[in-house]
């Protein structure tokens, strides 16, 4: 037992230190960063997902790239709660107001168990990726990260216009199992290194992004705590592009 807890502390300290070195220095970062993408539209179902899943993506494309935001459901909250928040939490991320885009559609309703109707989603990221100029979207992958319905639903109304739209680059965030998931910085090194499209949080960036969760008040909540504090996605996004017709997708074990 002893030499099992030597051995995770030794693990524990390798990957923390790679931590450290890779997320200080930006020219190992911007190797695996999206090139040549200008004008960018992240693509979520709710208020907070953009930090909770999307958080080191957005702070590493708002240093090189005009990033807009596209938020499908207010959420269940009465009123302009989530609205809110969800704008104090873009600033505190370095999206202006003006990038912002938050849906308030009847058949869009934040329920996990219900997958949104590919073709008025895709309508509507349609409209605004033609308004705004968009040349690459980036959105949920096919497990939504956490299996929620209207997470997938992005991924297949992308998906949908991918066949299409072979002018635009459609990236998605990769779904990890539970335990890397849960993982940390245990993760980082494996995930930095084996995958082409990687946006890496500093420990400034990190807590950034803690406060911009703790702008939506409403949703902060002990569990969601915990997640900021223990998941992976608050340190690394790793991103695939997502495949046209006549390839598979893959996704990262």
């Amino acid at each position: 037992m002893e030499e099992l807890t030597v051995l995770l502390f030794a693990i524990f300290i390798a990957c923390l230190l790679f931590y450290l070195v890779f997320s200080g220095v930006q020219s190992y970062q911007s190797v695996k960063e999206l090139q040549g993408a200008k004008r960018v539209l992240i693509i979520t179902s709710h208020p907070d997902d953009e930090v909770m899943f999307f958080g080191p993506t957005i702070l590493g494309l708002v240093r090189r790239c005009e990033v807009f935001l596209l938020c499908m459901s207010p959420g269940r909250e009465p009123g302009h709660t989530r609205k809110q928040e969800l704008f104090n939490s873009c600033r505190l991320l370095g999206i202006p107001d003006s990038n912002v885009i938050l849906m308030r559609h009847t058949k869009l309703k934040d329920d996990p168990t219900v997958r949104w109707r590919e073709e008025l989603v895709s309508d509507i990221i349609l409209r605004q990726v033609a308004s705004l100029s968009i040349d690459t979207c980036v959105t949920f992958d096919r497990h939504g990260v956490s299996g929620h319905r209207n997470h997938i639903s992005l991924y297949y109304a992308l998906a949908c216009l991918a066949m299409e739209d072979r002018e635009r680059s459609v990236f998605c965030l990769t779904s990890v199992n539970l335990l890397r998931k849960y993982s940390g910085v245990f993760d980082v090194p494996m995930s930095f290194l084996v995958c082409p499209t990687v946006y890496l949080a500093g420990l400034a960036q990190w807590f950034q992004l803690q406060r911009a969760m703790m702008a939506h008040w409403s949703q902060y909540t002990w569990f969601r705590r915990l997640y900021m504090l223990f998941s992976r996605y608050t340190l690394i996004n790793t991103l695939e592009p997502m495949s046209r017709p006549g390839g598979q997708d893959k996704k990262e074990s």
